[in-house]
């Protein structure tokens, strides 16, 4: 019976986590960031590059269900593997908001930015305790 209550309660934080996070990705923020007056604005890169974003969505939707679920369930014992898939996770998202940004005339992210976010990221979500790992 108490480990019916405490997966109940695992999956109720898990949802509660989703609905606070949010669910843009840096890619739909850099997206919608992009300004319509632009001059590259309406060129097909540009425009065709907004098509990264609900599949970054998608992802981090997908991250923030299923990190803390597969936490709950291991016993804690995915911890390394789960931040090393949402650290990749992240950075590649993190990567398509740069390719969007530059594609739509505006500077991009130099490597060592992403990489040094990824890193604060997951070391901030560790540090607080947040299992939704890389989602920030």
């Amino acid at each position: 019976m108490g480990n019916k209550i405490a997966w109940v309660g695992g999956c109720a934080a898990s949802v509660l986590v989703v609905f606070l996070s949010g669910c843009a990705s840096q890619t739909r923020n850099m997206a919608e960031s992009i300004s319509p007056h632009g001059p590259q604005y309406k060129d097909e890169v540009c425009q065709r590059s907004f098509e990264l974003a609900p599949l970054h969505d998608d992802i981090k939707l997908t991250r923030s269900i299923a990190t803390p679920t597969l936490l709950l369930l291991s016993g804690g014992s995915y911890l390394l593997p789960l931040l090393g898939v949402n650290m990749g996770l992240d950075a590649l998202d993190h990567l398509d908001a740069s390719h969007v940004s530059k594609a739509c005339g505006g500077l991009g992210t130099s490597s060592e930015n992403i990489l040094e976010k990824v890193v604060l990221g997951a070391g901030f979500s560790l540090f607080t305790g947040n299992v939704k790992l890389g989602a920030n």
